[in-house]
C-alpha cells in the first residue's frame, strides 16, 4: 500500500551565526521603516517568523539589540564614506570637498542614521547613549584627523567637528526642499570649516 501523504516540510535550521544577522536585518527593516519606537522583541519575532524565546538566546534584551543593529548600520555607513580610495593623490581640501559632497548625497536610510547619531537622543533608553558617544566619538576622530592630519584631536576639535556635523545635517533639509544645490552646500560647508580650522590649505 503507497503512502501518498505529502511529508511536511522541513524546518530550516541557521546556524547560530546565520540565524544572529538575521535577527539583526529583520531589527534593522523594522528601525528603518518605522523608527525606534515601533522596535520591539515582539515585532522582530513577528516579521522573522520566529520564537522571542530564540531572539534572547542571541540578544539579552530589546536594547542590547537595538546596540548591536546601530553598530552594524554604522560598520555599514563607514564602508560607504570610506576615504581611502584614491586619497593618496588628493590634498586635504579635495579630500574634505570629496566627502563632504559623499555625505551631501547619501541615502535617506544613512541620513536618518546620522540625524539618530548626532540628533536629541534624549527619546532614545538611556542603556542606549554610551553607545551613541562612542560611535559619535569615532565619527568625530575620522573627521577631525582627515581634515587636520598633523594635530592630536583636542576637546576644542571635537566641538568644531560637531558644529560641521551639525551644518551637514541642516545641509540635507535645504537641498531636499530646493533652497540651495549641492555644490552651493558643500561651498558653504567648505567655509565653515576654513573658518573653524586652519590648515595648510
Amino acid at each position: 500500500m503507497s503512502d501518498n501523504t505529502a511529508s511536511p516540510a522541513r524546518r530550516q535550521y541557521l546556524s547560530a551565526e546565520s540565524r544572529r544577522e538575521s535577527i539583526l536585518r529583520v531589527a534593522d527593516e523594522v528601525l528603518t521603516k518605522d523608527g525606534v519606537g515601533h522596535l520591539s522583541i515582539v515585532e522582530v519575532a513577528r516579521r522573522a517568523g520566529i520564537s522571542r524565546q530564540l531572539i534572547y538566546q542571541h540578544f539579552a534584551d530589546l536594547n542590547t539589540l537595538l546596540v548591536e543593529v546601530i553598530r552594524m548600520r554604522f560598520a555599514q555607513f563607514q564602508m560607504a564614506t570610506d576615504m581611502s580610495d584614491g586619497a593618496a593623490d588628493l590634498e586635504v581640501r579635495q579630500l574634505v570637498e570629496r566627502q563632504i559632497h559623499r555625505l551631501l548625497s547619501l541615502p535617506q536610510r544613512d541620513r536618518q542614521l546620522m540625524r539618530n547619531l548626532f540628533g536629541d537622543i534624549s527619546s532614545l533608553p538611556r542603556d542606549l547613549w554610551p553607545t551613541i558617544g562612542e560611535i559619535r566619538e569615532a565619527v568625530v576622530y575620522r573627521w577631525t584627523t582627515l581634515i587636520d592630519p598633523r594635530s592630536t584631536p583636542s576637546p576644542l576639535s571635537y566641538a568644531k567637528m560637531g558644529l560641521i556635523i551639525h551644518t551637514i545635517l541642516g545641509a540635507w533639509d535645504l537641498i531636499i526642499d530646493g533652497s540651495i544645490s549641492e555644490d552651493e552646500a558643500v561651498g558653504l560647508i567648505m567655509k565653515i570649516v576654513e573658518s573653524l580650522f586652519v590648515l595648510p590649505w
